[in-house]
């Protein structure tokens, strides 16, 4: 399969080149660039294809893709000839290399095909969708099956054989049941860290629930995300941000063996090995970030009937620092080393990846996502709705209005649950040390040398509701529950 992806990047390449040659010529001596998109046409009034002028006079292809057997570019549609589309006729002409060449041979004829119907959608994302031109692979990693092409052969407890044209049968690992798949769909072989993957998309029987109504739901919960904290949730838990990519540790492993790449000689076996060494590191960091949310989108999911969380524009939100000029042929400090630094943060949290993960659990259980507006949900005191952005430093959020006093991402969240217009999760037990960090203005000591925490200003041995908050600025040194573990 290695040597299959080799030459599935070469002819990918190869087609790509022989279109851009086709697109780069027809724009060749003109002032704006002249797009055939959508036809070529001998005539323009009579759409006449083929054979309408004298051939030294009229361009042939628009899109550039002649073969050296003209037949090949011709089809015949309503007793009508006409010139074919130019993956019609790479998709020819690669099946006339599968006579000829040997690696194209021992390729099934459908993987080709869709290496070219893969190359046909960059282009038609490039025409019509305003995308970039399509690129040149360095590296190809995966290759499609069109439906009903794999077959399933045997199940087992814990493996399963599968049928890949071309390749025979392979035996699997059940990562899940695959006792109630009914037919296999479009199936995807993938390489990831040295590793081989597969990818089905199944039929079964089974339907996912309906969506609860408004009225049948009686609790929510909101979640606010961040980078202290992964997640905070309004029943005043938290999920903590194991820093999969960033920590001390992991980052000086990568930095070191990115680092050990560049000091390899170029074509060398031994850059070689150090590519494969760190794919197989940041494949196992991205398995463990994987991981990692799938547990907290579970454990977000069970809490309440609903969730609520931020509508986020992440792709804006890690973008760089834009560059100001001072005038004099140079740029002021922009904080751009900072906001480096806090988007590697961000994209590390992998909050789409998570949002994703909560949706399809909470539609697995018929619960709704209620998306609300972000604007201020950590500055906007939930008591006298003043909203500052000195009412929030760092995880202290103390209103400079009423002297309103709470965990900043605990507030945020709950105020991300009452934007969602329902009701807080009720009837649901926390223990002391799952309850949101609560913060004092003094230390009150104890008999026996003992020191008192999560008690109300100026009382002592009174234990607060999970929702009844009072004032506090100091917050408690307790660890909120982790999973997994860390690199």
């Amino acid at each position: 399969m290695s040597q299959w992806l080799i030459t599935l990047k070469k002819h990918r390449n190869y087609a790509l080149r022989e279109r851009e040659i086709g697109y780069n010529t027809n724009n060749q001596n003109a002032d704006e660039p002249v797009n055939y998109a959508w036809g070529s046409y001998c005539d323009l009034k009579t759409r006449v294809e083929y054979g309408g002028y004298c051939p030294l006079t009229c361009p042939v292809l628009k899109h550039g893709v002649i073969p050296t057997d003209l037949n090949i570019a011709l089809k015949t549609s309503s007793s009508v000839i006409k010139w074919d589309s130019a993956s019609n006729i790479q998709i020819k002409v690669t099946t006339r290399l599968r006579h000829k060449l040997k690696h194209f041979s021992e390729i099934s004829a459908v993987v080709l095909q869709g290496n070219i119907l893969k190359l046909d959608t960059a282009f038609t994302n490039f025409w019509r969708h305003g995308k970039g031109f399509p690129r040149y692979l360095r590296t190809l990693n995966s290759f499609n099956y069109s439906p009903g092409q794999v077959k399933l052969k045997t199940i087992k407890d814990n493996y399963a054989t599968v049928y890949l044209p071309g390749i025979g049968n392979v035996k699997i690992h059940n990562s899940r049941d695959l006792t109630s798949i009914q037919s296999v769909r479009t199936c995807t072989v993938k390489r990831a860290g040295g590793y081989w993957f597969l990818s089905m998309l199944v039929q079964i029987p089974q339907e996912l629930p309906k969506e609860k109504s408004i009225s049948q739901i009686k609790s929510v919960v909101g979640i606010d995300v961040g980078v202290n904290k992964l997640v905070a949730l309004s029943d005043g838990s938290f999920v903590e941000n194991i820093r999969v990519t960033t920590n001390i540790k992991t980052s000086r492993r990568l930095t070191m063996r990115q680092r050990a790449i560049s000091r390899k000689r170029q074509g060398s076996q031994n850059k070689n090995k150090a590519y494969a060494r760190i794919a197989r590191t940041q494949h196992k960091l991205a398995q463990h970030r994987d991981g990692y949310n799938w547990q907290a989108a579970s454990k977000i999911v069970k809490t309440a009937d609903a969730v609520g969380r931020e509508d986020l524009n992440i792709k804006n939100m890690v973008k760089r620092a834009k560059p100001k000029r001072d005038g004099k042929g140079g740029y002021k400090r922009n904080g751009a080393s900072r906001k480096s630094g806090l988007n590697k943060a961000i994209l590390d949290c992998a909050w789409g990846d998570l949002f994703a993960k909560i949706a399809w659990l909470a539609a697995k259980s018929g619960k709704p996502i209620i998306l609300v507006d972000p604007k201020h949900s950590s500055q906007e005191c939930p008591q006298c709705r003043h909203t500052d952005k000195s009412n929030r430093s760092g995880e202290k959020f103390l209103c400079t209005n009423c002297g309103y006093t709470q965990h900043a991402d605990t507030k945020a969240s709950r105020t991300i649950a009452k934007r969602a217009g329902l009701v807080f999760p009720k009837n649901i037990k926390k223990t002391l040390p799952g309850d949101s960090r609560k913060v004092m203005p003094v230390k009150i000591s104890l008999p026996m040398g003992g020191e008192s925490r999560n008690h109300a200003y100026e009382s002592l041995n009174i234990q607060l509701s999970l929702f009844d908050l009072t004032q506090y600025t100091v917050a408690d040194s307790r660890i909120s529950k982790r999973y997994g573990k860390s690199f």
